[in-house]
């Protein structure tokens, strides 16, 4: 007598019958779960929360930098030498045949 061996493996037959819409619906909540989930994290790293007041000597100092701002705009505009400024100077031209023939 023959023995027949244990089914192991599941065939087409024996699965469990599962509908193509039941399929669909799972594979689609599975996909609005991945997709929530991927919205909660850059929601999390969009959002940052406010910086902490400084308090006491801080504060005063902060308070005065604001304050002396408006002095800024008064400034002494000096002129400064640049030697890049379109007119020729020793050092441009020097600068040019140091670069140019070194190569």
């Amino acid at each position: 007598s023959s023995a027949t061996p244990a089914k192991v493996f599941l065939t087409p037959a024996s699965a469990p019958c599962i509908s193509e819409a039941a399929m669909a619906a799972r594979l689609n909540l599975l996909s609005v779960a991945l997709l929530a989930a991927c919205v909660v994290c850059l929601l999390n790293t969009a959002f940052v929360s406010a910086p902490a007041q400084p308090r006491g000597a801080a504060a005063t100092i902060a308070a005065l930098a604001a304050a002396g701002a408006p002095l800024a705009a008064f400034a002494n505009d000096e002129l400064l030498e640049y030697n890049m400024a379109g007119e020729f100077t020793t050092f441009m031209t020097g600068g040019y045949f140091a670069v140019t023939l070194g190569y």
